[in-house]
């Protein structure tokens, strides 16, 4: 019980702290006013290519799911054993059939 309370602990540090610290996204303010300056372009390439990776994060996030999902899902029956035939069922003159 100690474990889990410490635990919950340390993900709740961990989730407070570490978005302060890996602010990776540029600011539009801080690069508007680097527009005038020489290598602005590089600062917007470096824009377009962030959004492009936070976008693309979530799709190749899923994506990974899906397939770990559907390998688990086929190697499954292979790894179960084979179940029983189900009983027969009586007929209408409780013989079976």
């Amino acid at each position: 019980m100690r474990t889990a309370v410490r635990l919950a602990a340390i993900v709740l540090l961990l989730a407070l702290v570490v978005p302060a610290l890996a602010a990776a996204c540029p600011l539009c303010k801080e690069a508007a006013s680097d527009a005038d300056k020489p290598g602005a372009a590089s600062v917007w390439r470096g824009m377009y290519w962030s959004i492009l990776f936070m976008i693309g994060a979530p799709f190749a996030m899923v994506g990974t799911m899906i397939l770990l999902i559907r390998r688990t899902r086929r190697r499954q029956p292979a790894l179960l054993p084979r179940a029983a035939p189900p009983p027969p069922v009586p007929d209408s003159h409780g013989e079976r059939l």
